[in-house]
């Protein structure tokens, strides 16, 4: 079982936490790709509240 090992970095560090760029995106996943298909189609339908219907 692999342990944890800290680094030491050059990064910005807040509160113990490293802040990094290099995170994966998650743009493509398909299940996130399904959310906001979803997430648009009930817009497209239901709209934001103080907005007119066409």
């Amino acid at each position: 079982m692999p342990t944890t090992i800290k680094k030491a970095t050059s990064k910005k560090s807040y509160s113990g936490d490293i802040i990094n760029d290099d995170v994966k995106s998650y743009a493509d996943e398909p299940y996130f790709v399904k959310k906001t298909e979803e997430a648009r189609a009930t817009l497209k339908r239901v709209g934001l509240p103080g907005q007119k219907k066409k």
